[in-house]
This record gives C-alpha cells, structure tokens and sequence, in this order.
C-alpha cells in the first residue's frame, strides 16, 4: 500500500511541481491560442433563420416540420445551393481531380449547413461560412428552394387529382350524352314527350273517339301512340330519371375538377418565417476560449500525472 499516493502526496506533488506546471501551463495557453487564431483554423461566421411549416401536407405520419426538414434535406435542393454558390471551389473541392469530390462536398454541407426541429415545432436552419454575407445568402436560398420544392409537390399530386376527375368527367359526360341521344330518338320515332301527361291525354281521347261514330282516323291515331307508349314508354321513363341522376353526378364531378385546377394553378407560401438570416457581425467558430481553456486543462492533467507516475516510481523504489 505504501507504493500508491494518497491525497496528502498529490499535494505535495502539485506544491513541488507548481513552478514547472505553471510554466507548462502558460506555454499551453500561448500555443493553443496561437494555434486556435485564424492562420491555423478558418473562422466562420454563423447565420440563421427560423420559420413555422404552412400548407404542407405530412406523409407517413410525419406532422409538419418534420415533413418540412425532409424537405430541405433533399437532394433536389442540395445540389441546388451547390450549384448557385459554386461550393465545391468554395468548399475548395477540386471536384475534376478528386475521385471523392461528391462524398467531400456532403461532408463540407453537413458541417456546414443544419437543420432541427425546435421544441416549439418550428424549424431552424443554421449555415456556417467564411463570409458572413454568402451565409446569410445561402439560408435565404435554401428556404427560396424548399417553397418551390413543396410548390412543385404540391402541384403534382394537384396535377394527378386533375387527371382523375377529367377522366371521371369524360366517361360521365359519354354516359349523359348517350341518354340525350336515345331520349331524342324516342321522342323522334315514336312522339314520346312525356309519359305520364301523355298517358292519360291518350287515354281520354281515345275513349272520345269510341265514343264518336266515324271517328275512325281519331281512334287509329290513339291506338299508334298507345302502342309507342306500351313498347317505348318504359324505356323513355327509365332513360329519364337515370339522365337525371347522371346530370347530377356529372356537375358534382365538373365542381370536384374545377377545384383541383385551381389547387394546380394556386400560389401558397409553404414556411412562415419568424427570424430572417442576416450576414453575422462577429465570428461563431472557433470559439477559442474554449479552445485554450479545454487545451490548458488538458495538458496539465496530463502533465500532472506524469509527474505523479514518477513520484510513485520514486517512491517505489525507496
């Protein structure tokens, strides 16, 4: 038991080291803080905006940020930003020489460019960048891209519910148009107007007609529109009340399809933005008080116990 060091040795240590330490320390704070400036690590300044989710649709469950940060995590949209901001010469990828200038630059994005769902449900998105200005640029565009990507999504499934009610409306307006052409061969072909006046009109002249002696014209010309009625009156009756049900049908579907045209050509906006990115007026990265803080901790911990592993050596011995 004697080999190991208790409380009272570490003191003594740190006591018989201080000077050592001190200087080890101070060296420390200078190197780091060198090494932390910005001929070593590349400053970044931080810009920002936060928005609420309007008039997505979620899928699968998803509520609405979620659905909006799949949005812009997109490919669509990241090869977008690439493209306007030229990131790969910004990122400095040399993206003709190098093999993996595509798995470089979504490094560089990932590190760069952030998005998360507040506790709030709104969406923040974070952009990091050597110039203040293209930071701020950059989450502008992204949020610029995610409404034209839920706008062209939106009008696509708009586009497909157009589809199926113009051919809904088609097959409908066949139906109803067929009906109009046999009702007007009815009335045509065998006088047939209305069934139910007619009916009883044939029937009361008709029996008029009996009744007057050589009335023999009067009583063939009722005998024939009894007959049209008994052979096509049935089918005329059908023919019209299944007109009138697919009439209704058929402008029930027209007002389902002249609201889907209008949901294609309508313009929403997708993301209400409560704080807009402006271009940072002080750097965000490195942060380098930490830097030196965490490198100075670091380094005389470890200093100390080497020095302690050579105490207990020493002691050891002894």
């Amino acid at each position: 038991m004697g080999t190991y060091l208790n409380a009272t040795d570490l003191l003594k240590i740190l006591l018989k080291w201080k000077k050592h330490l001190f200087i080890i320390g101070l060296a420390t704070i200078l190197i780091s803080t060198i090494f932390s400036g910005p001929a070593f690590i590349e400053p970044k300044y931080k810009s920002f905006a936060i928005l609420y989710p309007s008039n997505i649709i979620p899928y699968a469950g998803e509520n609405q940020s979620e659905q909006m940060i799949q949005l812009l995590e997109s490919d669509d949209i990241r090869r977008d930003v690439c493209r306007i901001f030229n990131l790969m010469k910004h990122y400095g990828i040399d993206s003709a020489n190098d093999k993996y200038s595509q798995s470089h630059f979504l490094e560089a994005y990932k590190d760069n460019v952030n998005f998360r769902k507040t506790e709030y449900e709104s969406v923040e998105i974070t952009v990091l960048d050597k110039d203040a200005k293209i930071a701020s640029d950059i989450a502008d565009t992204i949020i610029d891209l995610m409404n034209k990507k839920a706008k062209s999504l939106q009008r696509e499934k708009s586009q497909e519910v157009v589809e199926i009610y113009k051919n809904q409306l088609d097959k409908k307006r066949a139906e109803r148009d067929t009906m109009e052409k046999e009702l007007r061969d009815i009335r045509t072909n065998y006088g047939i107007t209305s069934y139910d006046n007619q009916s009883r009109e044939v029937t009361r002249e008709y029996l008029q007609a009996l009744s007057m002696s050589g009335n023999a014209e009067g009583i063939n010309e009722a005998k024939r529109l009894m007959k049209n009625l008994e052979e096509k009156g049935g089918d005329y009756v059908a023919l019209n009340e299944n007109l009138w049900r697919v009439r209704g049908s058929y402008y029930d579907i027209q007002t389902l399809y002249e609201n889907a045209v209008k949901d294609v050509d309508k313009v929403l906006t997708y993301s209400n933005v409560v704080s807009k990115p402006f271009p940072a007026d002080k750097k965000s990265y490195p942060v380098r008080w930490i830097i030196v803080l965490i490198s100075t901790i670091s380094t005389l911990f470890l200093a100390f116990m080497v020095l302690a592993f050579v105490e207990q050596r020493t002691k050891s011995k002894v």
